[in-house]
Parts: structure tokens; sequence; C-alpha cells
């Protein structure tokens, strides 16, 4: 239990860096000279929709809030997802039932080049943007 609340702080302060790099860079001050306008870089692909099914399960943080995890994934890379977007009211009556959920998935800070820690699970969050119910039970 430990470890995946530690897995949910650290993908929450990755959530924070990704948003914090998404903010517009701030403006020169009036009294600077203008600079020549930067060539525009291009866009970042949009991370693909997957479609995953699997078991909610609720588990508590750091912090003493909750997180609603994906458990027994199937269609993805991983088995276990950390369940993100839109869709948070849906999380407490779904629990312990096996869902289907689509919507894009982010890795975790540090990516699969980074030096696996045996005694830190780090899911990949999945932003979901729909969600249907599959069986009342997980089993």
């Amino acid at each position: 239990m430990r470890y995946i609340t530690s897995t949910i702080a650290a993908c929450a302060l990755a959530g924070a860096v990704v948003l914090a790099q998404q903010q517009a860079p701030p403006q020169p001050p009036p009294s600077a000279p203008p600079s020549p306008a930067p060539a525009p870089a291009p866009a970042p692909e949009p991370a693909s929709k997957s479609t995953l099914t699997g078991c909610v399960v609720q588990a508590k943080t750091t912090d003493g809030g909750t997180a609603y995890l994906l458990s027994k994934a199937e269609g993805g890379s991983a088995t276990t997802y950390i369940l993100g977007g839109p869709s948070q009211s849906d999380w407490p009556g779904n629990v312990n039932k096996k869902v289907e959920v689509t919507g894009p998935v982010q890795e975790p800070a540090g990516g699969k080049d980074a030096a696996p820690d045996p005694k830190v699970l780090r899911p990949p969050l999945v932003v979901v943007e729909s969600v249907k119910v599959v069986a009342q039970s997980c089993s």
C-alpha cells in the first residue's frame, strides 16, 4: 500500500511538472528591445488513445486523499494504471467493478529509460475520456 501511495504522489508531481511546462513563457519587460519572433516549434504529438479493461480499486495517497487505480488491466503495456481525467466522479460508484476505459496514456516521470527502483511502483496514468461498466464485479 505504501508503494502505491508513493507512486500516486510521484504521478501527481509529474502532472504538476507537465502543467508547468505547458504554461506560456514569461513576457520580456517593456524596457527590453523587441526580439525577432522565434520560429514556431513543432507541436508535440498527442498521446494515442488506448482502450483498457480492468478492475477499479481505491487507494489512499500520502496526503490523505483518495486515488483510483485500474488493476488487472488488459489491453495495454502495464497491469496497473492510475485513473485520471474528467470522469473522477464516476470512480467511487465503480470500485470493485470491471470497467472499460478509453483515453490517452501518459508514462510516469522518468519514462522507460529510468533505472527502475524495485521498491517503488510507478504505473502510467490514463486520462479517461469514457467509462463503460462491463461487469458488476471483478472476478
